[in-house]
């Protein structure tokens, strides 16, 4: 639910740097994503919870989109800064927000993912509000449908809608460096976790 995951186009960053989750180091990892999956199907067959099996299948969906080379090899990890700047590719302005979604769009994204005129992102070194925001959740997606007054069918498709339009803008934005070494060991962790996953799901 915090920042740590990626929630426009999935996979989790390498760690997060405050107690509340909130702001990770934006480097993404390939060992990361593979131990994840593991980790969230084994919780799905462990609980049957839907939104471990969807945490799980996500992951994989971004090391498949973006970590995958030609080959079929997979890449090694994706820096934290683009720009010169951390977390640049990742975090949104409300302004940002308005220019690809429309006003109920935005006002719903708002509510669920958190964004504000004055930003949640902080300059580290300053401590100053630098009017970004990383989108995260303050509590499940049941919790916020349950909230806001609509079914939570109907609040993924909503959101899933707003998601698809955000990744397609961001993908334009210029993206991190990838490292693409192809490393035997982690290439066979995320293979056991493609494995693991194929087989539970």
């Amino acid at each position: 639910e915090g920042g740590i995951y990626d929630h426009i186009g999935f996979g989790f960053h390498r760690y997060s740097t405050d107690a509340h989750w909130l702001v990770p180091h934006f480097e993404k990892m390939l060992y990361d994503q593979a131990l994840l999956a593991m980790t969230y199907t084994e919780a799905y067959q462990a609980t049957g919870r839907e939104e471990f099996r969807k945490t799980a299948e996500e992951i994989l969906q971004y090391v498949m989109r973006d970590m995958t080379s030609p080959e079929s090899g997979f890449y090694s990890a994706e820096d934290a800064d683009s720009e010169g700047a951390e977390g640049k590719f990742y975090v949104w302005t409300l302004e940002q927000v308005e220019r690809v979604l429309d006003r109920d769009q935005t006002e719903l994204v708002s509510q669920v993912l958190n964004v504000y005129s004055k930003g949640n992102f902080r300059e580290e070194a300053t401590g100053r509000v630098t009017g970004a925001n990383i989108l995260h959740l303050r509590q499940s997606l049941a919790e916020t449908a349950s909230r806001m007054g609509m079914s939570l069918e109907e609040l993924e498709s909503r959101l899933e809608e707003a998601r698809s339009a955000l990744f397609r803008a961001r993908e334009k934005r210029i993206h991190p460096h990838k490292d693409d070494k192809i490393l035997t060991d982690w290439n066979g962790l995320m293979i056991a976790g493609l494995s693991l996953a194929g087989s539970v799901f």
